[in-house]
């Protein structure tokens, strides 16, 4: 396999985790929308440790595909 296909297989690996981690933060918000915020401190370090996730796989998927240039 050469290297360009083992990049862009990483690159949907990362954007198929990027999805899940947009659902899982979708669920959380959805979750709060309808619960007190006050009584939720668990849920809400939850969904800024996932928004940091989320931020760190976008910028990780950006070099990828910026390295696909060099190739």
């Amino acid at each position: 396999m050469a290297k360009i296909d083992k990049v862009k297989e990483f690159i949907g690996f990362l954007k198929a985790v990027f999805i899940t981690a947009i659902v899982i933060l979708s669920s959380l918000v959805t979750y709060l929308y309808k619960k007190d915020i006050n009584d939720n401190y668990i849920v809400i370090v939850a969904l800024l440790i996932d928004l940091v996730i989320i931020i760190l796989l976008f910028k990780k998927i950006i070099l990828e595909i910026n390295s696909l240039e060099e190739l």
